[in-house]
């Protein structure tokens, strides 16, 4: 089974809401009710499937584990300067001697502290199959946000450049390494949760998502559960030189790898248009690339024609 359809399966059988959770299954985070709205999101990494030790270091990875599970705590609008917790779950192979779970662990400390996140505890466990890494992160929110909420006639808004991720993992798999190639390789080894990004957006958006499987696919999940469609414009996504001059080395299209390639860890808004003025004050980085429109699905063109990308994005089980 694919794994969205997997995720909708469970939430058939345990409901999306519970007491003292009224959101659940299908969304960033889990959201707890209490004196102010706390923040709950788990993410799991192993190797073979998220990362890859040919190309990345240990403290890579433990960078990596935690920035993409803060990712989604940024997703529904965590505030930075409450309180932001983070548990750690080792499975712990053979093959990673004492020194590489060091440097690992050390990966870990480092994400950490740039994200203003605290680790509180965890569990490591032996195992025979390969390393894995679940983090489960911990926020709070004033406002939080959901996929669901977009209303017809939003506009559709991304906060950062895209397929810098996706050019830089190519860009590691062949050996590349001049200087647009090595900016390339650290936006995939070292994403960073956009947690202020999202704290702003959360007075303004009315959805949001965080971009991991990929624009247009991400872009679909926040359309479907909020019952809208869009229509996007790729010539306006947001695409910096060093993405377009390693593609270019690669032999790549950058827009292709930004449309679909995913793990940018950007974040993917709707905002009214009468909220648009108070955007380009408060966030003047963040760019408009279409809008939401009744119906379903999401539709991309390039030069002014309909444009279907090779890949609108991962999904595990396929």
């Amino acid at each position: 089974m694919r794994e969205f359809a997997w995720i909708e399966k469970l939430a058939g059988l345990f409901g999306r809401q519970a007491a003292g959770a009224p959101v659940g299954i299908g969304d960033d985070c889990a959201v707890l009710d209490g004196a102010a709205p706390t923040l709950v999101s788990i993410d799991t990494v192993v190797e073979g499937v998220h990362f890859d030790r040919g190309i990345m270091s240990p403290a890579d990875i433990g960078w990596r584990a935690l920035a993409v599970a803060l990712s989604d705590l940024a997703a529904c609008g965590a505030d930075p300067r409450r309180s932001i917790q983070a548990l750690v779950s080792l499975q712990w192979p053979p093959d990673w001697n004492d020194d590489a779970m060091a440097e690992l662990a050390a990966g870990l400390r480092d994400c950490a502290s740039a994200h203003g996140c605290a680790i509180v505890g965890g569990d490591t466990v032996s195992t025979p199959g390969p390393l894995a890494l679940t983090l489960t992160v911990i926020g709070g929110a004033a406002r939080p946000v959901l996929r669901r909420g977009a209303r017809v006639g939003d506009a559709v808004v991304v906060t950062g450049p895209l397929g810098a991720s996706g050019v830089g993992l190519a860009a590691l798999r062949a050996g590349l390494a001049d200087d647009d190639a090595r900016a390339c390789g650290a936006a995939y080894r070292r994403p960073r949760a956009q947690l202020a990004d999202g704290a702003r957006l959360a007075a303004l958006a009315s959805a949001m998502i965080d971009i991991s499987d990929g624009l247009l696919q991400d872009l679909g999940h926040l359309c479907e559960a909020s019952g809208v469609g869009a229509d996007v414009d790729l010539d306006l996504a947001p695409i910096d030189e060093a993405t377009r001059g390693a593609a270019a080395k690669l032999g790549l299209d950058p827009v292709a790898v930004a449309a679909g390639a995913g793990d940018d860890y950007q974040l993917l808004a709707t905002v009214a248009p009468r909220d648009l003025a108070e955007l380009r004050r408060t966030l003047p980085h963040a760019t408009v690339i279409g809008a939401t429109r009744p119906g379903a699905g999401v539709a991309a063109t390039r030069a002014g024609r309909p444009y279907e990308p090779p890949q609108r994005g991962y999904e595990h089980g396929t």
